[in-house]
């Protein structure tokens, strides 16, 4: 797996070869990838009710089994040469949402959104869904590292802002500009790309 230019955690190294050699049929990295990636599943989607402010909603524990199930049942279809967390995130988000129109628990109705919220809803995603027409490593390469560095924590690994703040340093404020940015910048490039 080649990912050119592109810093990449130890997680996601650590995480695709697991997943590599789970497709190639070896038991024991399959259940040590699922464990790993269970305590990271938990962490987005509570992140994920925590911000649309349904924390009390409940359902979390199910909504986490939904994703390793999904995990599980699509693992043959994960590309070795894509990243891993990416696909693990996006597979997260829409149980989540899946979760809450299963339940008939109409989210937009309950979370008043400010235009900032509606930028930050963005779906990352949308990008990936366009990686046959633009290498998604390149696309992210384009972007400034602390703009790419804040858009992985929020958008992909679920961190709320006031989590990144804590991690970086950054101000919510600077967050919220580096956010509003770099989607704007991927959204130009997705649509070009179409």
């Amino acid at each position: 797996m080649v990912h050119k230019g592109l810093s990449y955690s130890a997680d996601e190294t650590e995480l695709s070869l697991l997943m590599r050699k789970a497709q190639d049929g070896d038991g024991t990295s399959y259940v040590i990838l699922l464990q790993k990636v269970q305590v990271m599943v938990k962490q987005f989607v509570d992140n994920s009710f925590t911000r649309l402010g349904l924390k009390s909603f409940g359902g979390q524990d199910d909504v986490v089994q939904e994703v390793l199930l999904a995990i599980h049942h699509k693992r043959s279809a994960f590309d070795e040469t894509q990243f891993f967390l990416p696909w693990m995130y996006a597979i997260a988000r829409y149980k989540v949402i899946d979760y809450f129109r299963r339940n008939k628990k109409n989210v937009y109705s309950s979370v008043s959104l400010s235009t900032e919220d509606e930028l930050m809803a963005f779906d990352i995603s949308v990008v990936t869904e366009f990686g046959t027409h633009y290498d998604v490593e390149q696309l992210f390469n384009l972007l400034p590292e602390k703009q790419r560095e804040i858009l992985v924590m929020i958008k992909l690994q679920g961190f709320s802002v006031e989590e990144v703040e804590k991690k970086t340093g950054y101000s919510c404020s600077d967050i919220k500009v580096s956010i509003h940015r770099a989607l704007k910048f991927l959204q130009q490039k997705v649509q070009e790309s179409v």
